[in-house]
């Protein structure tokens, strides 16, 4: 073998060596978008302020939160680093084959749910929107819709309402 091809050789594989190592696929992009997305939480809480353990400030909760996504990037992105996979997968591949009607269908009643909130009040939305997504969505028989719809809304109005003391909405029905 002359000099040319083990020159020839060694310069492919190091260049699909570089490849494999920089190859961007999706869980290191996700990794990173998350990453930037803690990284963010982090620097805003430490701005707002963290207080102490005894009395936190207004960017405790968010520190812990911006530091939890963050671990959690780095995880996942130290093992898709390990993880040298044979296969190219595109950002596309994730998304070829996906059934869009219901995600699609729950942000829409979502939308609503928010558009009538308001005006029709906690109880008669929440009622509402809980009994569109149980029977519309989910093939539940009407009374275990409705008594799931019904305790879910009363347990929220006692959490809210009472325990937290929140104030919402009355609506035009007046409750």
């Amino acid at each position: 073998m002359s000099t040319k091809e083990k020159t020839s050789i060694i310069q492919q594989s190091s260049h699909l060596d570089h490849k494999k190592t920089a190859k961007l696929n999706p869980d290191r992009l996700s990794a990173l978008v998350f990453l930037a997305i803690g990284l963010s939480a982090l620097y805003g809480s430490i701005v707002l302020g963290l207080g102490t353990t005894r009395e936190p400030g207004p960017g405790f909760l968010g520190f812990l939160t911006g530091g939890f996504i963050s671990l959690m990037a780095l995880v996942i992105l130290f093992q898709s680093i390990k993880k040298m996979e044979d296969e190219k997968q595109k950002i596309s591949d994730l998304w070829r084959g996906l059934k869009w009607r219901r995600p699609f269908v729950v942000c829409l009643i979502t939308i609503g749910y928010i558009l009538v909130f308001e005006w029709l009040g906690f109880a008669v939305s929440t009622f509402l929107f809980l009994m569109i997504l149980m029977k519309g969505m989910e093939t539940l028989a009407w009374w275990k819709a409705l008594l799931l719809s019904a305790l879910s809304t009363g347990f929220s109005y006692l959490l809210l309402s009472i325990s937290l003391e929140s104030t919402l909405p009355r609506g035009i029905f007046g409750f």
